[in-house]
Formats: structure tokens, sequence, C-alpha cells
């Protein structure tokens, strides 16, 4: 049978709105949004640009001085031979005693002990780890939206089996409103199987309620809206999906799981960082080798006699070579050092608790894993069995043998066991992926 065209157009419609999520999509979403994301590419332009300014100190430095003076007294010849030369017309009447000069400098290190590539070397490892740091944050990220988008799919869950279970309520409601018109049951009966939907209704509103908070807060994570019709994919596991098995999708936590953490990146990017400043601090007790120019214009110039016998301005320059040696970097040299190799054992001692408390967390985790794979390998009998009792049940009360409350216990326990089958799942796939967080496995 032909569909009209108008069914056709809203059944699109509906489809286009009802969006599908899966947990690596929200993850990747919700990593994109995060305003942290942005420091990323500050980071890496100030690294660049801090790089880039050490690497100058090897670009010839060139200076602009001018000068103008005046002291108490000023080179001159003695009196008497000043004397002797005036009788030839000579006037030797010495220095000015404001002088001037106007002088460009121009320094090119030759060798710097290393310095300007202890400070490169720096500039680099402080931007290692404040993008390690910034990943850090990040990673913490993934823990929240899991949180999120398994309690999602379990208030999904217990929304469906309240459903299920409205459903066969008021399937029996009307078989117990046709008892009672012929006089089989009584209206108390119908009474009570009524009040149970109402609580049913009710729980609902509860659970409406919770969903509706988690995906608000997940839509805020991600940056995408996302509206109560949409559905979430349960996330599927490689090598634990069958749930009789007692292997999972990671390596054995014995084996050291969890040394691929943003966190121990971010501490040996610490420790790369003190080794640098260490460099550094020994660079600087070295000497420093460079050449020199300086030309000027000034009076007086370097040629201090003919200068004596006339007031005149004049070019002069200077070319050398110049060796500098700090000494005063050898005062604090030891203690400087001593206080990176604190800093760097504070480091390893933080990577050690780490470690420690990463491998109980491990420890706990799997054994959550085992116990939920424990448990569910008999949820589908326990459903059986609970179902068969239930129709059971309904077939006693049509006979009159039982009463509405007990055939009211045994479909809540139908209803209950089958939410339990689906919670166990989730909280099974929950844990697997908590594990998968603390070892950072994909």
């Amino acid at each position: 049978m032909k569909r009209p065209l108008w069914l056709l157009i809203f059944t699109s419609c509906c489809m286009a709105l009802q969006a599908q999520h899966t947990l690596d999509g929200c993850q990747a979403l919700a990593r994109e949004n995060y305003p942290l994301i942005k420091r990323y590419g500050l980071i890496n332009k100030s690294t660049e640009y801090s790089v880039a300014n050490a690497a100058k100190a090897y670009l010839p430095q060139v200076s602009l001085a001018i000068q103008a003076t005046y002291q108490s007294d000023a080179a001159a010849f003695p009196g008497q031979m000043t004397e002797i030369y005036e009788q030839f017309g000579i006037d030797l009447k010495g220095l000015n005693r404001d002088q001037y000069k106007v002088a460009l400098e121009v320094n090119q290190t030759i060798w710097d002990g290393g310095l300007t590539g202890a400070q490169k070397d720096i500039s680099a490892k402080e931007g290692n780890v404040s993008a390690r740091t910034v990943e850090t944050e990040l990673y913490a990220l993934r823990e929240r939206i899991n949180r999120l988008y398994f309690g999602i799919l379990i208030l999904d869950e217990q929304l469906r089996q309240n459903e299920l279970l409205r459903h066969l309520l008021q399937s029996n409601c009307q078989t117990v409103e046709a008892c009672v018109r012929n006089g089989v049951a009584l209206p108390g009966d119908l009474h009570a199987i009524k009040a149970e939907l109402l609580s049913v209704s009710q729980q609902r509103i509860y659970l409406e309620s919770s969903a509706g908070a988690y995906r608000r807060m997940l839509s805020m994570m991600t940056g995408k809206a996302i509206s109560d019709a949409d559905t979430f994919e349960k996330p599927a596991v490689t090598d634990g999906s069958n749930p009789g098995r007692a292997d999972l999708p990671f390596a054995d936590i014995t084996d050291g799981g969890g040394g691929n953490r943003p966190e121990l990146q971010l501490l040996e990017a610490q420790v790369a960082q003190f080794e640098a400043r260490k460099r550094m601090i020994m660079a600087s007790t070295r000497p420093r080798l460079g050449v020199f120019a300086q030309g000027f214009y000034g009076n007086p110039g370097l040629n201090l006699f003919k200068d004596m016998t006339g007031d005149k301005w004049s070019w002069n320059y200077i070319a050398g070579l110049r060796m500098q040696w700090n000494f005063g970097a050898f005062y604090t040299q030891k203690g400087d050092m001593r206080k990176l190799s604190l800093a760097q054992q504070q480091v390893d001692n933080q990577r050690e608790v780490f470690l420690f408390n990463n491998g109980l967390q491990q420890i706990q985790q799997q054994s959550a894993v085992e116990t939920m794979r424990r448990i569910m390998a008999g949820d589908h009998e326990i459903i059986s069995l609970r179902t068969a009792i239930r129709k059971s049940s309904e077939a006693k009360f049509a006979g009159g043998t039982i009463t509405v409350n007990e055939l009211l216990r045994d479909i809540t326990a139908e209803s209950r066991a089958m939410l339990d089958r689906s919670l166990h799942e989730l909280e099974w796939l929950k844990n697997i992926y908590e594990l998968k967080y603390t070892v950072n496995s994909d």
C-alpha cells in the first residue's frame, strides 16, 4: 500500500530531529567545546615566541649612545711645554672640559657558554609542561563525560522498564475490572492495582526529570543540543561483550598499566624542565667570548694630542675581541642545584604515590568488573523464573486462588528482575570504562 506523501515527510522530519549519540562522539565534542582547549594554541604560540627570542641572542647587538659631559679637569700639556710651543706659534691649550660623543656600537657573541641553548631548551620545556597540564585537565573531562553518558543510559533503561511495567499493570488492571464486573473480585483489588499504576507514574516523573537534567548537562559539556527524543548507543566492549567471559579488553593491571596517563607525562615534563634549568645554571658559570666594534663622532676623539691643538670634531672607531667571566654565578650555583634536586625528588615521590594509588584503584575496579560479570551470569535464568511465576499468578488470580496483592508482588518482581539485568549490564560496562580511564586504554 502506498503511503501518503505527508506521512513520509513527517516520518523523515521525526528521524532528523531524533539524533543518536555515541560515547566516543560525546567525548570528542566535549574536548572540542571545552574552553581549556583554546589554551593549546596560545601555549604553542607563546613557546614559539620564547624560543625565537632566546635564539636571537646570537644576532649582532646594536646600540646607539649620545653623550655630553662636563668634567672638573681635562688632559693638558705642562705649562713649560706650552710656553715653548707658543714661541713657535703653536697653541697647546689642552682638551675642553665639555666633551661630546655620538657612538654606534655593535657586539657579536661568538660563544656564550651554552647559555642561549639552555634558555631555548627551558622555553621549550616550559611550553611542554603547560601543554601537559592542559592535557591532564582535559583527561579529567573524559571521566565526567563517562559518568553523564552512563547515567543517561541507566535512566533511559529505567524509563523503558517503567513503561513495560505500566503496560503490564494496565493489562492486568483491565482483567481485574472485568473480574469486579463479574463479581469475581472485590473493588479493593481494583483500587490496589490502580494505586500501583499511580506509583509507577510518579516514579516516571522522577526518572524523566533526572534524565532531562543529565541531558542538559551533557549538552552544555558537548556544546550540542540534546533533546529528550535523542537516543544513546550502548558502548561496545570488543573482548568483553560476552558476560560469560572473564577476560577484559586490556592488559592485566600487574604489568604496570596506567603508565601512559597524562598525569605521569606531566611529571616527566617537569623533570625534563628541571634538567634544563640545571644546564642553564652550569652555562651561567662559563666565560663568554665575543667581538665588538664601536664608531663615534665626537670631541675629543681618540687622537688626544691632535685634539689638544684644536677644537675639532672627528670620526673614530674601535674594534676588538672581548672575554667576560662572571664569577658571581659560582656563589649561588651549589644552592640552586640543590633546590632543583629537591624539587625533582618531590616529583619522583608524586609519581610513586600516583602509581601506587592508581594500582589500588585498578584492583578495585577490576574486582567490580568481575563481580558484575558473575552476577550477570544468573540474570537470564532469574527473569525466566520470574516470568513463569508471574504468568502462573495471573492464571491463579483468574481462578480466584490468590489475591491481587500477591499478583502485584509477582508482577513487580518480574519487572525488577528485568530492570536488574539491564542495570547489571550497564554497571558492568560502566566499570569497564572506568577501568579504561584508570589505565588510559582506548
